[in-house]
């Protein structure tokens, strides 16, 4: 027989699904307002509902983080953001340009916290 605090039984965290997708791994910087780079961050429970969630984004060296690319809150009901980075004023064009880098997805919800990487060279 098992026997449970009430803090114990019945509250395991459920399970985070995240997906990052861009459209290259090989991003422009440009001051062209014309050129951006767009993704896609998804996240969902582990049964495919949505959950709300706070989700950064970052450009990363190795482990080292170069440029933070803001953050974004999900109420639920919404299990997606879509953005675009570029433009006069890009973080692109601040990144080491050639260098192997990486965009990442930080996403925190219901006290679980999920990485998801989208490995880029940034170009000029």
């Amino acid at each position: 027989m098992v026997l449970c605090a009430a803090t114990a039984c019945g509250s395991e965290r459920q399970r985070l699904r995240v997906s990052l997708t861009a459209e290259t791994h090989h991003p422009r910087a440009s001051h062209n307002p014309a050129v951006q780079w767009g993704y896609c961050v998804r996240v969902t429970t582990s049964t495919g509902n949505s959950v709300a969630s706070t989700i950064q984004l970052r450009f990363l060296s190795g482990r080292t983080v170069l440029r933070d690319a803001g953050t974004v809150s999900l109420k639920k009901g919404y299990d997606r953001w879509c953005g675009s980075i570029g433009g006069e004023a890009s973080l692109m064009n601040v990144l080491p340009q050639g260098k192997k880098l990486v965009f990442q997805a930080v996403v925190r919800a219901k006290g679980v916290t999920v990485k998801r990487n989208w490995p880029i060279v940034v170009h000029g």
